[in-house]
């Protein structure tokens, strides 16, 4: 590479803390790619991954079931010392290692996402499945997609998060003629939005508590976006669609809104989980009476 190290964001092992350093710059083993990192997104889950967040989806599971979660024990759970976070980006190929075909130095690339755990992918697992918050970092073909000449980078880096919008609304079934509320108007949350609109959904909803959040979906062409500061969220969704929506899509971690979820969608509907909701009471009887379907994506 010519270059001795680079630059990296890196996790202490102390809470939603990170430093950045000087890391020597990975060399591709044979089947590797060396990807230079364009830009990457924060994900919510990269701040749960630096929270030690992730350790509650263990907390009431016997040791002997740990192994069927997508997240195994150990890698990515709890922000290990001297790990790099990082699953979100647009990158460019800097070198190639032996036996890669298909690939070119100055290729774009975006992540797949989460590849088939049969098939070689980006190195470990989780939350540190990546490690794309450093100047550089690896990845094999199988975690990579190639960005086309006529895609920008701004847009590019969108992909990986627009994923998980998009699996929410095929989660939720929506199409034309249902309704949606999205909650949380953050990244996902938009996109989320965004990809009910463009299936067809209307009305959609979006509520959140920040209001420059709020403007933008409106910019973005979002039917109605409700300030939960501001107005009671739960009779205006109930009042402007005579009695609740087809779908409910969570964006958001505060583990209270499932409820508000339970109250907004009719029933028969949708509750959809896109975010890490946080562990909290519920009641399911509510949701078999309701006849409704909760999926988490």
């Amino acid at each position: 590479m010519g270059e001795e190290s680079m630059k990296a964001c890196v996790a202490t092992g102390e809470k939603r803390k990170i430093e950045c350093r000087d890391l020597p710059i990975p060399e591709p083993e044979p089947g590797w790619i060396l990807l230079k990192t364009r830009y990457a997104g924060i994900c919510g889950s990269d701040l749960e991954y630096l929270d030690g967040a992730f350790q509650l989806v263990y907390q009431d599971t016997p040791d002997f079931l740990k192994d069927s979660f997508s997240l195994p024990t150990g890698a990515g759970i709890s922000p290990r010392p001297g790990s790099i976070p990082g699953h979100e980006f647009i990158a460019e190929v800097a070198e190639i290692g032996n036996g890669v075909s298909g690939w070119s130095v100055g290729d774009r690339a975006i992540p797949i996402g989460d590849p088939d755990p049969t098939t070689p992918g980006p190195p470990g697992r989780g939350y540190e499945n990546y490690k794309c918050m450093a100047e550089y970092f690896l990845s094999t073909p199988h975690g990579l997609i190639k960005v086309p000449d006529h895609i920008p980078d701004e847009e590019a880096v969108f992909v990986e998060p627009l994923s998980t919008g998009n699996g929410a609304i095929a989660a939720a079934e929506i199409r034309p003629g249902r309704s949606a509320v999205v909650v949380g108007a953050g990244k996902i949350g938009l996109l989320a939005a965004m990809a009910a609109k463009a299936a067809g959904a209307a009305p959609v909803f979006i509520v959140d508590l920040v209001q420059s959040r709020l403007d933008k979906a409106k910019e973005l062409g979002i039917d109605i976006a409700l300030n939960a500061k501001e107005v009671d969220v739960m009779k205006e969704v109930w009042t402007r669609t005579e009695g609740g929506v087809d779908a409910v899509l969570i964006c958001v971690r505060d583990g209270k809104v499932l409820n508000d979820a339970t109250a907004m969608v009719k029933r028969g509907g949708s509750i959809v989980l896109a975010g890490f909701v946080s562990p909290m009471e519920v009641n399911p009887m509510v949701w078999t009476v309701k006849r409704i379907k909760v999926v988490g994506i």
